[in-house]
C-alpha cells in the first residue's frame, strides 16, 4: 500500500498517530474548550455566549456529548461565529448541493438535533503537546489533522 502524503506530522507512523489522537483526547478535556452553538435562522452559526478563540484550530461540532462534524479553521471564531465565515453557501439558491454543516443548522432548526455545542481545539496547543514552534504546521498538516479528528471522533472522550 501507498503512504499517505504529509509533511512535518508523518501520518504514516502508528506511533505518531497514537500520540496525535492521545494529544487531541487530552486537550478537549479542558472545560473552557467548549461553547454553545446555535444558528441564527437561516443560514449562520453562532455562539451566543459571544466571542470565540481568533485562531486557527480545529473543531467538533457536537449534540450534547455525540460528535456530529469535525472541521478546520483558519479562524475559529469567524467559522464559527460570524455570518461570512458561517453561512457555508446556504443563501445560495443555485448550489447544487450542501454540506454535512448546512444539515446540522437545518435538523436543528426542524428539532432533529438539540443541545448543539462545539469543542474547539487550537493549533497552537497542538503544537505544544507536540513540541513543534508555535504554528508550526503547515496547511497540509492542518488538513490531514482534520481527517484524523474526523475520522476518530466517536473514539475521544467528550466533557
Amino acid at each position: 500500500m501507498g503512504d499517505l502524503v504529509v509533511d512535518r506530522i508523518d501520518l504514516n507512523d502508528p506511533v505518531v498517530v497514537d500520540n496525535l489522537r492521545k494529544v487531541i483526547d487530552k486537550l478537549i478535556q479542558n472545560p473552557s474548550y467548549y461553547y454553545p452553538l446555535g444558528f441564527k435562522p437561516s443560514y449562520y452559526f453562532e455562539v451566543p455566549t459571544g466571542q470565540i478563540p481568533s485562531e486557527s484550530g480545529w473543531y467538533i461540532i457536537l449534540e450534547s456529548k455525540k460528535p456530529l462534524h469535525a472541521g478546520k479553521a483558519d479562524d475559529l471564531n469567524r467559522r464559527l461565529n460570524t455570518n461570512n465565515g458561517s453561512i457555508d453557501n446556504f443563501a445560495n439558491k443555485r448550489r447544487s448541493s450542501d454540506p454535512e454543516r448546512n444539515f446540522i443548522k437545518k435538523f436543528a432548526e426542524l428539532n432533529i438535533l438539540s443541545n448543539l455545542r462545539v469543542c474547539l481545539i487550537k493549533g497552537k496547543d497542538v503544537c505544544l503537546e507536540l513540541n513543534i514552534i508555535p504554528d508550526g504546521l503547515t496547511d497540509l498538516d492542518r488538513g490531514n489533522i482534520e481527517k484524523l479528528i474526523s475520522i476518530f471522533r466517536h473514539y475521544f472522550n467528550y466533557q
